[in-house]
């Protein structure tokens, strides 16, 4: 008995697959907005092709150094508007694209405070301390 053959086609709703908030998500989103590849991207943004890959998969986040770029590319900042003081320290870190070590040299602290503070489990409580990092934040 012969079989039949059919041919079925149907479109992909794009909407479904790039849903979510999620960094890579948003990247995603842009690179087919712009019609771009993961490779051209890449080279817009100063990474490996695989490292794009990655980040739309959600498996791995950008280098710190990357977020300015990362910024740049999507038209804004890709994390809701910080509220506390840790999503404050973290947004300007990541906004300037310093590690978290340089960040803790630039307010003066040692790299474990200033994670201790993003993580938002420590307050810093010397006055002197709170000027510097008003003035991070102030830039």
């Amino acid at each position: 008995m012969d079989g039949v053959t059919a041919l079925l086609r149907a479109k992909r709703p794009d909407v479904l697959a790039f849903e979510g908030e999620s960094l890579g998500k948003q990247l995603q989103r842009r690179r087919r907005e712009l019609g771009l590849k993961q490779a051209e991207v890449a080279a817009l943004l100063g990474c490996h092709p695989k490292s794009v890959m990655w980040w739309e998969q959600d498996e791995r986040l950008p280098a710190d150094r990357l977020y300015p770029a990362i910024i740049s590319h999507l038209g804004y900042e890709p994390w809701p508007e910080p509220v506390t003081l840790a999503e404050k320290l973290r947004a300007e870190r990541l906004r300037r694209g310093l590690s978290r070590k340089r960040a803790a040299e630039m307010i003066g602290v040692d790299e474990g405070t200033l994670w201790w503070w993003e993580s938002g489990r420590w307050t810093p409580r010397q006055n002197a301390i709170k000027g510097k990092i008003d003035a991070f934040l102030d830039r």
